[in-house]
């Protein structure tokens, strides 16, 4: 869908173009914008490659499942009793890459985590409770955004670290007081 949408873009931006006497300048506008979307793709996946590579020394260090280990008591709590503990290390993982700002990196988890709890073809309330919390991710560190910014040339890339977590943090406490709210209507 997405693919059409951007043909129909690009599309009307020639016929546009043509009418208005411009296919020149817009094929050059559209040629720098592929151009600089491939630069900042190469600036950013540094980064990313970073803390992918993190997150697996420490998977393999036995680091994700202590971490898991410790963070079950609290993770039950709040997803309730329908959480299985098989779920708990790539929620981990999952939770992790999103603090940090990796979304695409904590990808994998989430599927992952989300295949183990689902009953079949159901999705349990932890289950549920694990989606909200995984699309409002509370960032910590939002590391992709940062990264963006300093591609780009921002003189200040680390001004959003504030904003994103005040943002995330109230996006989460909304998502899982409306899950809580909507499990007990339920």
């Amino acid at each position: 869908m997405l693919q059409g949408i951007f043909l129909g873009l690009m599309g009307l931006s020639l016929v546009t173009g043509w009418a208005r006497g411009q296919t020149d300048q817009v094929v050059s506008a559209m040629l720098a914008g592929a151009r600089e979307g491939v630069e900042t793709a190469f600036a950013a996946a540094g980064g990313f490659a970073f803390f992918c590579g993190l997150i697996e020394i420490l998977r393999q260090a036995g680091a994700v499942r202590g971490l898991a280990r410790r963070s079950a008591p609290f993770l039950q709590r709040l997803m309730g009793p329908s959480l299985p503990q098989d779920a708990l290390e790539p929620i981990t993982v999952n939770l992790t890459g999103n603090l940090l700002g990796l979304g695409n990196a904590a990808t994998p988890a989430g599927i992952e985590a989300a295949r183990r709890m689902a009953r079949g073809d159901t999705a349990t309330p932890a289950l549920c409770l694990f989606l909200v919390i995984n699309s409002s991710s509370v960032q910590l560190l939002p590391t992709t955004v940062v990264a963006l910014r300093a591609a780009a040339g921002s003189s200040s890339p680390g001004a959003v670290v504030l904003p994103t977590l005040l943002a995330t943090a109230v996006s989460t406490a909304v998502g899982i007081l409306s899950c809580k709210l909507w499990e007990k209507l339920s």
